[in-house]
């Protein structure tokens, strides 16, 4: 397995720390820090599906993450804690309990590459097993004679250092203290089940590609690549190892990301240069939504839980809320039947002119409406009443077309053929 760095691990405003001493899956090359201060309530009362986060009381700037399953055991991260206070949004999601590697996940019998290719039919992400996995766990490592639990440090939060640099070396030791203060009579898992990592030929140093070989199976510029990655755009996948500073990737997550841009855009949200004007009706629909779903993503703490971006800021959510509301546009424009609405409207026009009778105020709604929205429609429904009115009732076309298009004010329209003035 290569050597790993937390800067793999790290959040945009969010940096992992250490593990915490009631973990049953530590992240290996991070420290051990206690978390009995914290009392059996915040490490018992979290769910598989809802992750809790909680303050350090003895430290401020700190949370402490944890996740537990009935049978996968249980996951306690101290975390650093974000501008507002609180924990990374990774971890209010439906997370896996174990990822290693860069998003590499384990099922509890498999592991999977990280997710990125969405299967359209399902709606959900393809899960694709990592061929050859093996589990690495902490009874496997502790099976090296070096591991000294008396060499161990097990440190307080209080005591903690945040520029803790990785020591592998050390953290064998730390690793065996960890394992002395487990016993099997408090429910914590075997060695043998507690999984600190995984090994994969595709995983192995000599086959994992830098930036430059990424940007060459995308098909951009390792220049364009890096850009990406500083402004955090493109969904540029985390990197499966930090190799002497420099981010390295395996060949299948650099494959999937390849193929995620080469999906026709049809199957993915258009970016913002690639949209296409939207009729007026539809751009006023945007326009009230935005600030509409923005609002319920970033104000509303239940609903903020629920959604996941890899950079997680103000302004990146603003853009989400943008992309929802286009595409709710979108959608609302195209779900309403105009041509059959045209048609309504036009013979309820008729029915009025008829009886010598402007077109009714509902009318005109509707017409008003599609003049927004449908415009090509509007006009052709315009033209039809124009026709009809002159060949049936005997008004002038173009004086019936003109007030149509300048907006009824519900006089009668005079059967001697003339068309009455607007009020």
């Amino acid at each position: 397995m290569p050597s790993t760095s937390k800067d793999t691990i790290t959040m945009a405003v969010h940096r992992l720390l250490a593990n915490g001493a009631s973990t049953d899956h530590p992240i290996p090359g991070l420290p051990f820090a206690d978390d009995t201060h914290l009392g059996a309530p915040a490490l018992e009362t979290a769910l598989a599906a809802r992750p809790a986060w909680t303050r350090d009381p003895s430290r401020a700037g700190f949370v402490w993450i944890v996740h537990s399953d009935r049978h996968l055991g249980r996951i306690v991260l101290l975390y650093e804690a974000g501008p507002d206070g609180s924990g990374p949004w990774e971890w209010q999601t439906e997370r896996p309990l174990v990822a290693r590697a860069g998003g590499y996940w384990w099922d509890g019998t498999r592991w999977f590459r990280p997710p990125q290719l969405c299967d359209e039919t399902t709606g959900r992400f393809e899960q694709q097993p990592v061929p050859a996995a093996s589990t690495i766990t902490a009874a496997r490592l502790l099976d090296d004679p070096l591991a000294d639990a008396a060499r161990g440090r097990l440190h307080q939060v209080t005591d903690l250092r945040e520029d803790t640099a990785p020591d592998t070396a050390q953290w064998l030791h730390d690793l065996a203290l960890w394992a002395t203060q487990r016993t099997p009579t408090d429910g914590r898992l075997p060695l043998e089940r507690c999984v600190v990592g995984l090994t994969a030929p595709e995983l192995a140093g000599d086959r994992l590609l830098g930036t430059p070989a990424l940007a060459k199976i995308a098909s951009i510029s390792p220049s364009a690549l890096r850009a990406y990655i500083s402004r955090g755009q493109g969904s540029v996948p985390e990197p499966q190892a930090i190799v002497g500073g420099r981010p390295m990737w395996s060949g299948a997550v650099a494959e999937n990301w390849a193929a995620h841009r080469r999906r026709p855009a049809a199957t993915r949200w258009p970016a913002h240069h690639a949209r296409q004007a939207l009729p007026q009706g539809a751009e006023q629909i945007r326009r009230r939504l935005t600030p509409a779903l923005f609002a319920a993503l970033w104000h509303d703490p239940e609903r903020r839980a629920r959604w996941v971006l890899r950079h997680r800021t103000r302004d990146a959510v603003n853009d989400v809320a943008a992309d929802l509301a286009y595409l709710a546009a979108e959608q609302l424009h195209d779900d309403v039947p105009a041509p059959a609405l045209a048609e309504l409207v036009t013979q309820a026009v008729l029915a009025n002119l008829a009886t010598g009778q402007a077109c009714s105020g509902a009318a005109e709604e509707v017409l008003g409406w599609l003049s927004l929205h449908h415009p090509d429609v509007a006009e052709r429904s315009v033209t039809a009443i124009a026709e009809q009115a002159e060949l049936r009732f005997h008004y002038p076309r173009q004086d019936t077309a003109q007030l149509l298009r300048a907006g009824l004010s519900g006089a009668a329209i005079t059967p001697a053929g003339t068309v009455p003035a607007l009020e």
